[in-house]
């Protein structure tokens, strides 16, 4: 078990309390005299603890500090291991014996902050002060607990203080301008950056800042002025491009606002750090610019070439090939990603996903194999090198997949869990194991209750078994409950439905499955059905006779050339009973 963080605060004041145990035995002597035997016991528990403290085995120093309680249970310093108000008055004790103290002080002061006592923290603080008023720990300390209080303008004394001890001091500035901010004194905290601005004279970042300030009062104009002024004296300057761009897009000129970026990026003032993060605001917007599409390319290149080490600049320009239908060079840029850093999840799943996306199963089981070899427990590795292997009719192959990277899920990934049994019972049910394929689908639900997509195949395949229909039944209408709209779904219930011989209900559902067919869905298995439904559904009229015989052709025209269409379509239908 580990331990919380205030245990570790009672160990640190442990390391203070017993240090002073002999200037507090001289106060008390009469009350807890040890033997030197006993004392030096006491001692190697003390620092034992100590030990195993700064290992950070954190049971076995609590455990070692409870001997010290067990040899001296008066000791101020056993007396304070997990108890927080025993700990805090032995604390008060200590300090009361030594207030000049600074040690002690300060563990006093972490105590009551523990418990948020802030008036308490405050005033001892203030004591601190009194004994150490050149410290500069102690403004620190001060500027920190008047935040809690909100105290702002408290806090703000305790750093002119500290501006006092350390000169004037960029940290200080901007903390100060913040609380003048918090107090609505804008003129104050502009003064703050002024005085940064008239030290450092040449420093055009705080010029830059102050028209940012501007910026944010909505005082365009004035910020306009400020960020002119510092490029006719620095040109180059990135950070005033950064502003720049913001400043476009307030006044609705984008495309101003992404040349600044460029312009930025260009730079050579900005380290790399800091252009991924610009570039990673944009990136979006630079990407789908196709009015500047060569421009942008110079610029992805200038940066891979300037950074041919830097992951995220060649992640960057792969978005922007992948947006621009550019695969292959997109997996070129992953790849010399992969080459900076196998060890990169992120860069692998992009890396499997392209080749998934343009079918190359092949390519996807040759990129999991890589995956596997670098990081061989991240279970996805095994789910898409699985799916690869599936679409090349590899089965038993797909199998071994899923089944070896089932141990790597963990408890808290029920969604994969579920993916992983519903497609070993896909390739169980290709396998035509079907008790096996149907043991996995109730796997994947138990994982995943609302793995719809397994309720309806789980659901069809029931049917094409004509096996516990009223369970697919219901297992498929809940999917068309979920998703009303979806074809798929809807074909599957209103095949249900006409296994179960409720022919005009099943060509109410197969019909709303045909409205709903997209430009890309392949309609072949669902004009088939239509044409069965209709067959069966005008047994007694033969009014859709002439209708089913019309869906079957056209499925057979679509692609779906089955033996059992084909004879439908030639004996023109089958005998009813």
């Amino acid at each position: 078990m580990r331990i919380k963080h205030h245990l570790y605060l009672f160990f640190i004041f442990i390391l203070a309390a017993c240090s002073s145990t002999k200037s507090l035995k001289q106060e008390n002597s009469e009350k807890d005299h040890l033997s030197v035997e006993v004392q030096r016991q006491f001692d190697y528990y003390f620092y034992e603890g100590v030990r195993l403290k700064e290992l950070q085995k954190y049971d076995q120093a609590l455990e070692t500090f409870k001997m010290c309680l067990a040899i001296d249970s008066l000791n101020a310093g056993a007396q304070a291991v997990g108890m927080n108000d025993e700990a805090l008055r032995c604390m008060e004790t200590a300090v009361k014996l030594q207030p000049q103290n600074w040690w002690y002080n300060l563990q006093l002061i972490t105590l009551y902050s523990n418990k948020k006592d802030w008036t308490a923290a405050i005033e001892t603080a203030l004591n601190v002060q009194h004994y150490y008023p050149n410290k500069e720990d102690i403004y620190n300390i001060l500027t920190s607990l008047y935040r809690q209080t909100q105290e702002y303008d408290k806090a703000i004394a305790a750093y002119d203080k500290l501006e006092s001890l350390t000169g004037i001091d960029q940290s200080i500035s901007f903390e100060k301008f913040r609380l003048y901010v918090q107090l609505n004194k804008f003129k104050k905290g502009i003064a703050e950056i002024d005085k940064l601005i008239n030290k450092y004279p040449t420093e055009t970042r705080y010029q830059v800042l102050r028209g940012d300030i501007f910026m944010q009062q909505k005082m365009a104009d004035k910020a306009f002025e400020i960020y002119q002024s510092v490029l006719k004296n620095d040109p180059q300057n990135a950070y005033v491009y950064v502003s720049l761009s913001e400043y476009y897009k307030s006044e609705n000129q984008p495309e101003k606002a992404m040349e600044s970026i460029e312009n930025a990026l260009k730079s050579d003032e900005l380290d790399v750090d800091t252009k991924m993060e610009i570039l990673g605001q944009y990136v979006e917007k630079v990407v789908k610019d196709s009015t500047k599409l060569d421009e942008t390319e110079s610029l992805f290149k200038l940066l891979t070439d300037r950074y041919p080490l830097e992951e995220q600049v060649h992640g960057y320009y792969a978005v922007f090939l992948q947006f621009r239908n550019r695969n292959s060079e997109a997996i070129s840029e992953l790849e010399t990603m992969i080459n900076i850093n196998p060890k990169n999840q992120q860069t692998w799943l992009r890396l499997i996903q392209l080749y998934l996306g343009d079918k190359k199963f092949s390519d996807l089981i040759t990129v999991t194999d890589r995956a596997i070899e670098e990081l061989p427990k991240i279970p996805a590795w095994y789910f898409y090198r699985g799916i690869g292997q599936f679409q090349l009719e590899e089965y038993h192959q797909a199998l071994d997949s899923y089944k070896t990277g089932l141990p790597f899920i963990d408890a808290g990934q029920a969604g994969m869990k579920s993916d992983f049994y519903a497609q070993i019972g896909d390739i169980y049910f290709k396998l035509e194991q079907k008790d096996s394929a149907f043991v996995n689908y109730e796997n994947s639900l138990a994982a995943n209750p609302k793995n719809i997509m397994v309720m309806n195949n789980y659901a069809y395949y029931l049917s094409l078994e004509k096996k516990d229909l009223r369970k697919a039944e219901k297992m498929s209408a809940k999917t068309v409950e979920l998703d009303p709209k979806n074809s798929t779904y809807l074909d599957t219930y209103a095949w249900i439905l006409y296994q179960e011989a409720n022919y005009s209900l099943a060509k109410f559902y197969i019909e709303r499955a045909i409205d709903n067919l997209s430009k890309d869905e392949d309609p072949g298995i669902i004009l088939d059905h239509y044409g069965d439904i209709l067959w069966m559904n005008s047994k007694d009229d033969n009014k859709d006779d002439a209708k089913a015989l019309e869906m079957w052709q056209k499925s057979y025209d679509s692609g779906n050339k089955t033996e059992e269409l084909k004879k439908k379509i030639e004996n023109k239908g089958w005998e009813r009973k």
